[in-house]
């Protein structure tokens, strides 16, 4: 008998191997039924997760919209309490110069009054404490006049 110089056995018993290697990767069927299970939940698992992720957000949203509302509303609050305060300051001010604008019209007529009267007429309103509260009010009407400049009265 001639000698196997090509080794024919060998190649049988590599189709055998390789047979018994691949069977489970070629044989799609025990691991159609795993890989479609395993893809299901995995989806399910991967919902579940964006699921938790939409709630999470969708609450950090809402909280994040409660306090825009509530720093709007505060916001409105002082603008419409600034406009309050702005309003009567404003009436106050408009007051004051009334009354300042009274107060020194009064001053130059009982000045001109006393400028026209004669020294002993005069005499009943020397009194110190009169004469010098009337001065001292006419000072502060001038000073007023000078802070707030010509055009403020």
């Amino acid at each position: 008998m001639a000698e196997n110089i090509y080794e024919l056995g060998y190649v049988n018993e590599y189709k055998k191997w390789l047979q018994d290697d691949l069977c489970g990767t070629l044989d799609p069927t025990p691991r159609t039924g795993r890989q479609i299970e395993d893809v299901q939940v995995r989806l399910q698992i991967q919902a579940y997760h964006f699921q938790q992720e939409w709630n999470r957000r969708e609450q950090e949203f809402r909280r994040t919209e409660q306090e825009y509302l509530r720093r709007e509303q505060e916001f409105q609050h002082r603008e419409y309490e600034s406009q309050r305060a702005l309003a009567f300051a404003t009436q106050e001010l408009a007051d004051a110069r009334a009354c300042l604008i009274r107060l020194d019209l009064n001053l130059d007529d009982q000045l001109n009054t006393l400028q026209g009267m004669s020294m002993s007429s005069k005499a009943v309103f020397a009194e110190p404490h009169g004469i010098t509260s009337k001065f001292l009010i006419c000072e502060e009407v001038e000073k007023a006049r000078g802070r707030a400049g010509p055009s403020a009265f």
